[in-house]
């Protein structure tokens, strides 16, 4: 069965409404037993006192000189009628309302209950003129009444039961009318419809839910338009080595002699190998997306890191004899994601390679002080322009060195990187060359931005 909170309200509401009723019930039967039990005390004292009053006023007690019978009531019927005894000092009894009802003989004045032939009677007795005036009224027949009445009442409660069901329920959908609409709205909706929903007119129960459902397709807002950007900046670059691999071939097809297809080959190899890393790259950059932040953070050593990095861009530095060198003096601990970290370091040292001269020279240093670790790359390159330096992390961008081999994207992939981490980047023209600085900081363990 599926979960509803309108079943779920209904159905606990009515069965506290019928456990409140039961507890009602229970109090009414009690509060009745008690009130109507002395109402029928009040009234046999009542009764008792009249006839005493009676006695008092005939002289000798006249009227009564023998045993008096009422041969029209010999039975107690119902819980209105009362036995009235009279007894004389020597225990005749003078006068008797009902004589075939086998009553007990009260054994004291006042209010007493005694049971007599498997019936219990209620009893009130007062002394006048050496006489015992005696009234008794039937247990049995008083709770009778008690439950009738009682009864009478729970039914009455009863039958607002299902009318207070019914009122429950009329309001409770028209509580939930708000949900049925927004939910209305959203299947409404089409994929691309992100923006907000409206707050002035929803209940302050469901504001936090659309709330939250706004921060929601707020974020997944910037996830798409990001994405679109990414897939129309990505096709547009993937276009040009494409086109250019096609001319590549068309020129290797075309070539005649050996020379033409060597030079046609390696301009084709060249390609491939551009196309190759552009494609690395974008990959790269969408495994950095926001969606896929799940990383494994661990302490490790920065160094470590920074050395292993060189050793495997060495080879390319080689190539254009660049002097690539490392200097740090002692451990640096920091707590990250080291994958994310790896490709970070990887990316400037690539980019300073790329950039620097031939014969050029590139110092990599770590240095340690209070509050935070700087990572220093510096080349003896050209430097960098204050345009250059507004775009510079921007995807796809090139500046000046177009004509550099690259794809545009290893800055952009260090900037995702360092807002993740909370890391500081800084470049410095040095005149000649630039020098690239990662700042760690130290004072909170570095952790990735949700």
């Amino acid at each position: 069965m599926k979960y509803s909170i309108k079943r779920f309200l209904l159905t606990y509401i009515t069965l506290m409404i019928l456990v409140v009723y039961a507890l009602i019930s229970a109090v009414a039967y009690w509060v009745s037993n008690e009130e109507l039990n002395e109402l029928y005390d009040a009234n046999l004292q009542q009764v008792a006192n009249t006839i005493a009053a009676q006695r008092l006023a005939m002289p000798n007690n006249s009227g009564m000189s023998k045993p008096q019978h009422v041969e029209t009531a010999k039975k107690i019927h119902g819980e209105e009628e009362f036995h009235v005894r009279v007894i004389a000092k020597n225990g005749r009894i003078m006068y008797e309302s009902h004589p075939e009802a086998q009553i007990p003989t009260a054994n004291a004045l006042g209010l007493t209950t005694q049971r007599y032939q498997s019936t219990s009677w209620r009893l009130f007795s007062v002394k006048v003129n050496n006489e015992t005036i005696q009234v008794a009224q039937s247990l049995r027949l008083r709770k009778n009444t008690i439950k009738e009445t009682a009864l009478s009442l729970m039914t009455s409660q009863l039958l607002c039961v299902p009318v207070l069901v019914l009122l429950i329920f009329y309001a409770i959908k028209m509580a939930l009318i708000p949900l049925s609409q927004l939910s209305n709205q959203i299947l409404s909706r089409n994929s691309t419809e992100l923006n907000p929903f409206l707050l002035d007119k929803l209940p302050i129960e469901i504001k936090p839910l659309v709330e939250s459902l706004n921060q929601f397709m707020g974020k997944v807002s910037s996830m798409v338009a990001m994405l679109n950007r990414f897939t129309a900046d990505a096709a547009h670059e993937l276009r040009t080595p494409i086109t250019a691999l096609k001319l590549q071939v068309t020129v290797l097809e075309q070539a005649e002699t050996t020379s033409e297809k060597v030079s046609a080959l390696q301009y084709l190899k060249a390609g491939i190998q551009r196309s190759e890393h552009l494609v690395a790259q974008l990959l790269t950059l969408a495994r950095l997306a926001p969606e896929n932040n799940q990383k494994q953070l661990m302490q490790f050593d920065l160094g470590a890191l920074v050395k292993e990095s060189i050793e495997q861009l060495l080879p390319f530095a080689q190539k254009k004899n660049i002097d690539l060198g490392f200097r740090h003096e002692q451990m640096h601990q920091i707590y990250a994601s080291q994958h994310e970290i790896k490709i970070l370091i990887n990316n400037v040292l690539d980019n300073a390679i790329r950039y620097s001269h031939t014969h050029g020279k590139i110092d990599v240093e770590l240095i340690n002080q209070a509050d935070n670790i700087t990572l220093k790359i510096n080349d003896n390159g050209p430097g960098i322009s204050d345009q250059d330096k507004d775009h510079v992390f921007d995807r796809f961008y090139r500046g000046e060195h177009i004509d550099t081999a690259g794809s545009g994207l290893g800055l952009a992939i260090v900037k995702e990187i360092a807002e993740r981490h909370g890391l500081i980047i800084a470049l410095v023209n040095r005149n000649p060359g630039l020098s690239f600085n990662v700042i760690f900081l130290l004072q909170k363990k570095l952790n990735l931005l949700l």
